[in-house]
């Protein structure tokens, strides 16, 4: 590693330790539209598992609930960890 890199570096990490210091309001999730959750993307919100196109129909000696979100249809979103904002120092979260 170079002299440029590792001063290129100390300057983003300089730049986000003032950032943070600065405690900027935070702002709504774009992941999550300030909701919180998100759909979950083993059921597709249904709650029930679904294997290909089929959706598997409850039987009282198996239970078919999502195992992923227990039956919810949703989750707590992974950006703002389900308080739909996020520090605004954070930056926009990674594309899906």
């Amino acid at each position: 590693m170079d002299s440029y890199e590792n001063s290129s570096d100390f300057v983003k990490r300089t730049e986000q330790a003032w950032s943070i210091s600065q405690q900027p309001r935070p702002v709504a999730c774009s992941s999550c539209a300030s909701k919180g959750h998100v759909e979950c993307k083993w059921c597709g919100g249904t709650g029930f598992f679904v294997i290909g196109n089929n959706l598997l129909c409850e039987f009282p000696s198996r239970n078919t609930n999502c195992v992923v979100c227990a039956g919810k249809g949703s989750a707590f979103c992974a950006d703002c960890k389900g308080t739909g904002f996020r520090a605004k120092w954070l930056g926009k979260p990674p594309p899906p």
